[in-house]
């Protein structure tokens, strides 16, 4: 019997062990960084146990839908520019949560990243953009895959390519001629059926986000030290965003030597482009290089408005920018602001350098000096008034490592907001992108260098 128990004892052991040692093996393989490239053509989802590498241009195709599971991370091959384009028709599902968000990175070990390490997310839908014939092709066609390849535009302003939750885009964004570049993340022609929610992007070498024309509605966008601007419009983006953030870094600036904010153009012409771009914007921090900026970085404007788009930007905190916090650029757009096709309304103005808060760089009829331009923006109806210090915006942190945008009990920014007149945004009190809520908590990192994916 003892012989029997002794002999059952290690035939359990053993079948023990063969499981264990099958599960580790498949936790093994699964772990094997898998690639991607090409066109991908039948739907597929990318798994969180697994590593994910992007080889070259990857295009997901009409039809077809990627989905990315919650905490699954994507990396960017530095050698090919790696890029992931969700062509028209097709879509993305990325949905993380705030504990497991998707992570686009590079491929380069924890320690050695780079801005610029691969080219980013170029999503492209069939919302109106305004170029004649109603589409385009992203950059002119200059991703060189032929005339199919990133074509976006249409007239389903309900287009819907997908979702992006809780996603983080690192060390992307790569110039491919002069003006021609791959952002962090692009949307072209994307419709309002998309939902975006949640999303930052680090380290860009281009633009963190840019919207050519579309219509997608986004919530939550945190743009951290990225080369040129943060937040881009132009060919005839109508949607509307509430709630993100803008961080500069003193020392990353385009070499061009304009790094903003904001900028946002019309389209190609200076004016009557149509549909009319027009972003519709609130609650937004902006937090800008400061005075220890270096040289090209002293060139940054907190938001700038060219050519002949109208805008909409209230109830936001802009903050310790050196060239101006609000630019007017050209008369063009001067003009629609002036006639209130466009609103500037109910912000917090603090500009590092002194007396540069509203600029205007070409002088018109009704914006010819920056007093002028000053004194509109200062009135009873628009309501913007000038901070003496970052400080008073009653910030908890604008430190650049690990920021704490929310409020302090006594600031400024509690109240003030208004959206007489605006439809579709969240109705709050406070001004900027939070109030006592950090909604960056978990799934957004400010040290994404030092992270082993």
């Amino acid at each position: 019997m003892k012989k029997m128990k002794s002999l059952f004892m290690a035939i359990l052991c053993a079948a023990v062990m063969m499981s264990a040692c099958k599960k580790n093996n498949e936790v093994v393989e699964d772990l094997t960084p898998q690639t991607l490239s090409g066109d991908i053509t039948t739907s597929i989802t990318l798994t969180a146990n697994k590593t994910w590498i992007l080889n070259g241009y990857v295009r997901i195709m009409d039809g077809v839908t990627l989905t990315i599971e919650a905490g699954t991370v994507i990396k960017g091959d530095k050698a090919t520019k790696a890029a992931l384009i969700v062509e028209r028709g097709g879509k993305i599902m990325a949905v993380g949560t705030a504990s497991k968000p998707i992570i686009f990175t590079s491929n380069q070990a924890a320690g050695s990243r780079n801005i610029g390490d691969w080219s980013g997310v170029i999503i492209c839908g069939k919302a109106p953009v305004n170029f004649v014939g109603g589409e385009g092709q992203y950059e002119g066609g200059i991703l060189g895959l032929g005339v199919n390849t990133a074509r976006y535009g249409g007239t389903n302003a309900n287009d819907n390519s997908g979702v992006l939750k809780f996603v983080r885009i690192e060390y992307a964004g790569i110039a491919i001629q002069t003006d021609k570049e791959i952002n962090s993340l692009t949307f072209c022609g994307v419709g309002a059926g998309t939902v975006v929610e949640n999303v930052q992007v680090s380290f860009g070498g281009d633009d963190g986000f840019e919207w050519f024309g579309g219509t997608v509605n986004c919530k939550n966008l945190i743009a951290y030290k990225c080369t040129d601007d943060d937040f881009d419009f132009e060919f005839g983006y109508v949607g509307r965003v509430q709630y993100a953030i803008s961080i500069k870094d003193p020392n990353i600036a385009d070499a061009a030597g304009a790094s903003n904010g904001i900028e946002c153009d019309n389209g190609t012409t200076v004016n009557d482009n149509t549909p009319a771009n027009k972003p519709m914007l609130s609650n937004f921090t902006f937090i800008g290089p400061g005075s220890a900026a270096t040289v090209n970085v002293k060139h940054n404007a907190g938001v700038i408005f060219r050519k002949g788009t109208r805008f909409v930007l209230r109830n936001s905190l802009i903050l310790d920018h050196l060239k101006s916090g609000l630019t007017i650029a050209t008369i063009e757009a001067g003009d629609r602001l002036f006639a209130g096709e466009s609103d500037f309304k109910n912000n917090l103005v603090f500009c590092a350098a002194a007396n540069s808060n509203f600029k205007v760089s070409t002088a018109g009829t009704n914006f010819a000096t920056d007093v002028i331009l000053k004194s509109f923006a200062l009135n009873a109806t628009n309501m913007n008034a000038e901070l003496s210090s970052v400080a008073a915006a009653g910030i908890t942190s604008a430190t650049l490592v690990n920021p704490v945008l929310t409020l302090t009990a006594n600031s400024v920014a509690k109240t003030g907001a208004s959206f007489t007149g605006l439809t579709g945004f969240d109705v709050v009190a406070f001004r900027g992108a939070m109030d006592t809520n950090n909604w960056a908590t978990g799934w957004a990192n400010f040290d994404p260098q030092n992270v082993a994916y």
